[in-house]
């Protein structure tokens, strides 16, 4: 960390957070000219991770290839921080802020600089907190969403563990180091049980694998929080289980043997986390979202083979008995309207609309008084040609009074309405604030920006938000991101997509009340001549102070600054005001005489 002053002016370090093989993480802070604390977490890995490791490699290898090898593992970890770009900004991921690289003296190694967001390892969090049964079924939720997003962009992790998962202030579980310390470690075994521990059995056994392996890490970890923080086949508190008995387990778990259930969770919830670990990669979830839609079956007391119930209507029997007798695992709830594919029942013949009787015609009886129902419709067709007549001679004088301009539009002239059609709608996946961090005075004013990924493209409408902020006493925001700074302190603003309100970003805002930059006399005291063993008098001083903000008060009331001279001597003395930690002078004078 010699170089942290060098690369990070203006940071210090706190304290040291952790440590492991692939390096170090601090607490840092940073302190604004107006005296804000900023904290963050700073990763430190070094390439090679030891003076041992160097030692080995230099024993085995000429220099030349030991730098390139080096190179070659320091850009691997800077690609996947690069790739990381993509995940910025969902709430369920880490936030990387930034990274540097910075060279050995020797040109032998490097240091590299990871700085992110600062939150609590889920191990520390739950060695304070503990969790309940609601909280682990909110953690495997969360992370599924963050494995949602590794999958769009083709990440796998690889490495879920209790020690890659963090927690956030207000209770969001986020899933970190992606794949850093399997990248970062050259040749080391150092930290190989706590991998293994965790670790798929197709990935143990060298074969070929896809993004189910963090299916089955993310159950480990579930089952682990479930069972009392021990894996399976160990023994229960208080007893510790020794480095043999570890290594036992991970064997019987590697060959296939069936997991025993966890100790605590429903029945419900003991199948999602037991579907999860299979040993047979066919028959764990499919991928994050049928997992996530597994557990929330779980907290409702249902398990995923149990079909959402629908409401039927007596002739709907027959649909009603296929989704009963569909032998196959339900691990998604059907969606109203899109039933899933299922073998059609046989058609039973469809009875004949019932077709209404045909009675013969009755024999047309003599018309009655034909002259009087003759006279009727003479009389309606006189009236209609009258009315017609009316219309053709008032339409003809206002076709006079108009210059005869003919304003009627025909057929072939009325323009026929299009359909406009709706605008496409963007799937969110996340979204990014423009400033993760703001500090304000009372009374100041900004804007923050909201981008979202993918971005809306041609055709698509761009989402609605929802803005909030977590104390309007100290800074208000408005539907459009505009804050106002009320009141000294601190406060959270939140923006959400309005119709997936678990896709948010949040913006720290520390609001300060106004520092004077500059103090002036406005007006002098009264008195300035003195004699020997007089007091000072402050009568008549008028102050300006002059904030950060540009505003600007004129200060008349002497218990607001303090002024000091040394009126012991003669001659000309410095009398000093301060005020809100400026100061600034004047001169009296002091005599025999006054």
């Amino acid at each position: 960390m010699e170089n942290l002053q060098t690369s990070l002016p203006g940071w210090e370090i706190v304290r040291c957070i952790g440590s492991g093989s692939s390096g170090k993480v601090y607490e840092l802070k940073k302190k604004d000219e107006y005296g804000g604390d900023f904290h963050c977490a700073l990763k430190v890995i070094s390439v090679p991770g030891s003076q041992k490791e160097y030692d080995e490699m230099l024993e085995s290898m000429s220099e030349f290839a030991m730098r390139a090898k080096l190179r070659e593992k320091v850009e691997e970890i800077s690609n996947e921080y690069r790739l990381l770009g993509a995940l910025r900004g969902h709430p369920n991921v880490v936030n990387c802020e930034d990274q540097m690289i910075i060279p050995h003296e020797n040109d032998m190694g490097w240091d590299i600089y990871i700085r992110m967001e600062l939150l609590q390892s889920l191990p520390d969090y739950v060695r304070e907190n503990g969790m309940t049964v609601d909280s682990v079924i909110k953690l495997g939720s969360d992370m599924c969403s963050a494995l949602e997003l590794c999958r769009e962009n083709n990440i796998i992790h690889r490495d879920i563990k209790p020690q890659n998962i963090f927690v956030s202030r207000y209770g969001v579980f986020k899933l970190g180091d992606f794949g850093v310390a399997k990248a970062s470690t050259i040749r080391t075994s150092a930290d190989k049980v706590g991998t293994y521990s965790y670790m798929a059995p197709e990935v143990y056994k060298g074969k070929g694998y896809d993004d189910r392996v963090d299916i089955y890490s993310l159950g480990m970890v579930l089952y682990w929080l479930l069972n009392d923080r021990r894996g399976p086949f160990l023994p229960m508190p208080p007893q510790v289980p020794t480095p043999e008995q570890i290594t036992d387990a991970q064997i019987r778990r590697f060959r296939g043997e069936t997991l025993p259930q966890p100790k605590n969770g429903s029945a419900a919830l003991k199948k999602v986390v037991m579907t999860a670990c299979s040993y047979k990669i066919a028959d764990r979830y499919a991928g994050p979202t049928e997992l996530k839609k597994a557990l929330s079956l779980a907290a409702s007391g249902r398990v995923e083979s149990e079909p959402v119930q629908t409401s039927f209507g007596s002739d709907d029997m027959t649909v009603r008995e296929d989704f009963k007798a569909d032998p196959r695992p339900e691990y998604i709830p059907e969606t109203p309207g899109e039933p899933r594919p299922q073998p059609k029942p046989k058609q039973q013949p469809r009875p004949e609309p019932a077709q209404p009787k045909k009675t013969p015609p009755k024999q047309p009886e003599p018309e009655k008084k034909p002259k009087k129902s003759m006279f009727g419709y003479i009389l309606a067709l006189v009236l209609i040609l009258a009315a017609m007549a009316t219309a053709v001679i008032i339409f003809a004088l206002s076709g006079n009074n108009d210059g005869g301009k003919d304003d009627t539009p025909t057929a072939s002239a009325s323009p026929t309405p299009t359909a406009t059609p709706e605008p496409e709608k963007l799937d969110v996946k996340s979204v990014v604030l423009s400033s993760p961090s703001l500090t304000m005075t009372v009374d100041d004013e900004a804007q923050l920006k909201v981008s979202c990924m993918p971005e809306p493209s041609a055709g698509q409408k761009e989402p609605e938000y929802i803005w909030k902020s977590s104390d309007t006493s100290i800074v208000t925001v408005s539907q459009d991101g505009a804050l106002k700074a009320v009141s000294e302190g601190s406060a959270t603003i939140m923006v959400y997509v309005s119709d997936k309100m678990e896709i948010y970003d949040q913006c720290t805002v520390i609001v300060e009340r106004p520092k004077v930059t500059e103090l002036s006399i406005e007006e002098m005291p009264v008195k300035t001549v003195y004699t020997v063993g007089e007091e000072l008098d402050t009568t008549g001083l008028v102050l300006r102070a002059y904030y950060n903000n540009g505003s600007a008060k004129r200060i008349t009331d002497p218990s607001e600054f303090t002024v000091e001279c040394d009126m012991t001597g003669l001659g000309n003395r410095e009398a000093t005001v301060t005020y809100d930690g400026k100061t600034v002078t004047y001169t009296v004078r002091v005599s025999l005489f006054g």
